[in-house]
Order: structure tokens, then C-alpha cells, then sequence
């Protein structure tokens, strides 16, 4: 079984209370590697049975990002017209 001490601990609930749902996101390039390493990063979450069912799509096309934007309103707003009653 892993222990962890009190400072890890300190450290974890200082990053559960900083952290923030981002709605903005900034547009200049990340470092080169970048988006590498966080894919890397992010391949060590849990899955069910270690299924790891996520797919992971760079787009660094303007025109091509557009369309997914617009995909995913399109999508959106369907799906919220089968809401009824109070969200």
C-alpha cells in the first residue's frame, strides 16, 4: 500500500482548491513537445480495465478548428433541445 506524507498531501489540496474550469483558452502555440508530453501525461488516468478509450486529434488547421467548433454547436444545441423542464 502507498503512504503518502503530509507535505504530498498539502500540496494535493492546494491544487484541488486552485484548479478551475477553463472556458478560455489562449490561442499562441504551446512549447515544442508540449502537447507530447501532456498526451503522455494523460494516458495515465484510470480507465475501466485499462481500456483507455479516449482518442486524442490535433487540429492545427484554422479552417478545419472552425468546423469542429461549429460541429460541436451544432451537436450541442441538439442535444439541449431534448432537455425539458429546468436544467
Amino acid at each position: 500500500m502507498v503512504s503518502f506524507d503530509d507535505a504530498f498531501r498539502r500540496q494535493l489540496h492546494e491544487l484541488f482548491v486552485w484548479r478551475r474550469d477553463v472556458r478560455r483558452f489562449r490561442t499562441d502555440p504551446l512549447p515544442d513537445g508540449s502537447i507530447e508530453r501532456l498526451i503522455e501525461i494523460a494516458c495515465l488516468s484510470p480507465s475501466v480495465g485499462l481500456s483507455q478509450p479516449w482518442r486524442f486529434v490535433i487540429v492545427d488547421d484554422a479552417t478545419r478548428r472552425r468546423a469542429v467548433i461549429e460541429d460541436f454547436k451544432a451537436c450541442n444545441a441538439d442535444a439541449l433541445r431534448s432537455y425539458s423542464g429546468e436544467r
